[in-house]
């Protein structure tokens, strides 16, 4: 058995080489001028004859990052975004030393003014209290409800009021913890 699989390989490889020659021989038969312009495309100026892509001699800009300065670096991109370290933006700077708790409700002028309204004709008791956003208030803080007719603003339900001399508080009520000041 051995030997008959000897055999077959060796006539392979003997097929196979009488192949090769005949292939090289035709090779050498055939185009004379292959070989010269095979040699002259070896000798061409790259950019010429359309060998490149003409982007590759495109002018390339120096300021290829996408972010600098925590900035993004590309056309129509905010250039004050979240994304930008405190120390590059006075906006980020001061969120970053308010605390959490002290960002201000969202709410817009005439809210606000409609909240400290309401407050000053339901004749809401004003406190003797020093407190800022964040400031925890203890629970015996005497607090007032918020008048019925600001019950459509989205988002203070759960807050209680606190009227000063000067300005309004709002309070969570669950934490006693002031959200959000504002004067009248």
């Amino acid at each position: 058995m051995h030997l008959t699989l000897s055999l077959s390989a060796a006539a392979l490889l003997a097929g196979l080489g009488c192949a090769t020659a005949q292939d090289n021989s035709a090779q050498k038969q055939g185009d004379p001028g292959q070989q010269q312009r095979h040699d002259q495309m070896l000798q061409t100026v790259p950019g010429k004859n359309g060998t490149e892509e003409p982007s590759s001699h495109a002018p390339t800009t120096t300021d290829t990052a996408v972010f600098v300065d925590g900035k993004l670096n590309v056309p129509g991109a905010p250039q004050d975004g979240q994304t930008v370290p405190a120390k590059f933006s006075q906006h980020n700077h001061d969120l970053d030393v308010l605390p959490t708790m002290a960002n201000p409700i969202n709410l817009t002028d005439e809210q606000k003014h409609r909240i400290a309204d309401s407050v000053a004709k339901a004749n809401a008791p004003v406190e003797a209290i020093d407190a800022k956003p964040a400031d925890m208030l203890p629970v015996t803080t005497r607090t007032s409800e918020l008048p019925s007719e600001v019950a459509d603003i989205p988002g203070i339900g759960a807050f209680k009021v606190i009227r000063t001399k000067d300005k309004i508080l709002l309070v969570r009520a669950a934490s006693m913890v002031v959200r959000d000041e504002f004067t009248y």
